[in-house]
């Protein structure tokens, strides 16, 4: 055990509950790993079971064991069994991402500032947490051996890896602004590639029907509570690390982008499953895909005309009614977590895209330099009286899929 640790014991409580990457999961991942055969046959036994709400607890159970301090880390897809060609997982299809002090937006934010690299994820971004999560118990549960996506972005790219390691069939519907390089990383994973419409919307209608006709699972890019779930997996890896790196207390703030929604409605959830109800979260948008950022201060939901951005991953025209009613939720109820809505232009997400592979030796996407940018245009430092807590700042690091060196020379 860590001297970090150590000297943390005794206040885990307060730091974040027990329903985290906790002694308590850690425990039962080791018990699991003395007796392998008797852990295969209680899976066995649960997916035998005819109840599908004990195998979803069970599920969701193994999934969190996963935690970054837990000895089957390494191992993100177990083989449980081959059924009809199948393959049927316990384990989640992300990986647990490096969670770094950043020296650099320390500085800037002139308070202890980590970067989550969740840019590290095998799809390349934190969309596989909750869609592969989703896209397993469509399978697992539903039987669901085809998924259709709707997303020529991050979303499509997490609904293709999850169906090449599941072994299921995928269609992804992208519009024809979809850069070509995306459309031949989707291929890679095997994923059938369809290009319809002007928009994100029109190439939604088309999947939709596609889902209808083929009896298939549809992975909305950003709506459903199994999606949700998958993305709290964030907060509680992030629970663990911080306490092993000698952090006493929980995050000021969790800093992020939002385009429809899912990240920030996951994050929330995972606030209140590890206990951290003073922490706040700040979002950013792009201006000109900022429907949040408009919603918020027409207190209505805002349908955007058009996409202007270059943060075309963040090109929801109409965010998630559940992400905008969540930010009304502390005005209104005094509920946990307080969520600042702000905006950046599209200039300072890409200078702060360069500053971030400067200081980081890692390139990341417009749509992450929003998030980047609140602490590299001084938006973070400027809200410190804002803040609830003495804790640390967390900048969720969302991906770098849709993006390469030649948008940037």
């Amino acid at each position: 055990m860590s001297s970090s640790f150590r000297s943390t014991a005794s206040s885990s409580s307060s730091f974040c509950s027990s329903s985290s990457s906790s002694d308590y999961s850690r425990t039962k991942l080791l018990k699991k790993n003395r007796h392998p055969k008797k852990q295969r046959r209680r899976n066995d036994d649960v997916r035998a079971s005819s109840s599908s709400s004990a195998f979803d607890e069970q599920l969701k159970l193994e999934w969190f064991n996963f935690g970054p301090r837990g000895t089957m880390l390494p191992q993100t897809f177990q083989q449980q069994q081959k059924s009809g060609g199948f393959l049927s997982t316990s384990g989640p299809l992300h990986v647990s991402t490096p969670l770094i002090y950043s020296q650099p937006l320390s500085e800037r934010n002139e308070r202890k500032t980590y970067i989550k690299m969740d840019n590290c994820q095998p799809s390349g971004s934190f969309k596989l947490r909750g869609l592969g999560y989703a896209c397993q118990k469509a399978l697992l549960l539903d039987g669901k051996k085809t998924f259709v996506s709707s997303s020529g972005g991050n979303a499509g790219l997490a609904v293709a890896y999850s169906g090449s390691k599941l072994g299921a069939k995928t269609t992804v519907v992208v519009p024809e602004t979809t850069p070509e390089f995306i459309r031949d990383r989707l291929e890679s994973y095997e994923a059938k590639v369809i290009v319809h419409g002007k928009q994100w919307s029109e190439a939604n209608e088309l999947a939709e029907k596609i889902v209808a006709e083929e009896d298939a699972f549809f992975a909305h890019p950003f709506e459903g509570e199994d999606t949700w779930t998958g993305h709290a997996t964030l907060v509680h890896e992030m629970c663990a690390q911080l306490r092993d790196a000698g952090e006493t207390v929980p995050p000021s703030f969790i800093c992020t982008c939002v385009g429809g929604g899912g990240l920030l409605l996951g994050i929330a959830q995972g606030l209140r499953e590890v206990g951290w109800a003073k922490t706040d979260v700040v979002v950013s948008e792009t201006v000109g895909c900022d429907s949040l950022y408009q919603s918020v201060q027409k207190n209505e939901l805002v349908t955007l005309p058009a996409i202007t951005s270059v943060a075309k991953s963040l090109g929801a025209a109409q965010v998630s009614p559940s992400a905008f009613d969540l930010t009304k939720q502390w005005k209104r109820e005094g509920k946990s977590p307080r969520i600042h809505s702000t905006t950046v232009t599209d200039d300072q997400a890409i200078d702060a895209c360069k500053n971030f592979a400067n200081h980081h030796r890692a390139l990341v996407e417009p749509a992450c330099g929003a998030c980047l940018a609140l602490s590299y245009e001084g938006k973070i430092r400027e809200m410190q009286n804002d803040m609830n807590t003495n804790g640390c700042v967390v900048v969720e690091v969302c991906g770098g899929a849709i993006t390469d060196l030649s948008s940037f020379m």
